[in-house]
């Protein structure tokens, strides 16, 4: 009779814990990274993280119709940005924010990016995407600005 009691209250834990972890709502917080330069234009990234117990599940960027600033320098011949370039770092973004996906918490937190509120510092560590590092370091900053609101 005993075993079967040990048993019994064994199922009932595991199914507990499992019904514990089950329970984890996801939090959707929201981060930026934002500058002006020194012609008045704002430059910068807003991002909602979505996780779920500790690990990422969604990375969304808004548009810059959704903020009013420029996420990537507009297709400009004289500082070297062409059409073509534009156009490669606007697509990078998608597969960009995909890498957070399935990362944790303290995994992003890790990764080293500035992005100074001049514009004029701007680095990242290991993550970049192609012709875009001012991009990728806006993204990474905003993204650990998000997760530095995660409610306890």
């Amino acid at each position: 009779m005993k075993k079967i009691l040990v048993i019994a209250l064994a199922v009932i834990m595991v199914v507990s814990a499992f019904a514990l972890t089950a329970c984890v709502q996801p939090q959707t917080v929201t981060g930026e990274c934002m500058y002006e330069n020194s012609h008045g234009t704002k430059y910068g990234v807003k991002v909602d993280v979505t996780v779920k117990g500790d690990i990422i599940t969604e990375v969304k960027l808004y548009t810059d119709a959704e903020t009013g600033w420029v996420r990537t320098s507009s297709p400009m011949p004289e500082y070297g940005w062409t059409q073509e370039k534009f156009d490669a770092v606007e697509g990078a973004y998608e597969a960009f924010l995909n890498k957070f996906v399935g990362m944790t918490v303290a995994e992003v937190n890790a990764i080293v990016a500035t992005a100074t509120a001049d514009g004029q510092s701007v680095t990242t560590e290991g993550w970049a995407i192609t012709g875009g590092t001012v991009s990728a370091a806006r993204i990474i900053v905003a993204v650990q600005n998000a997760l530095s609101k995660l409610a306890a």
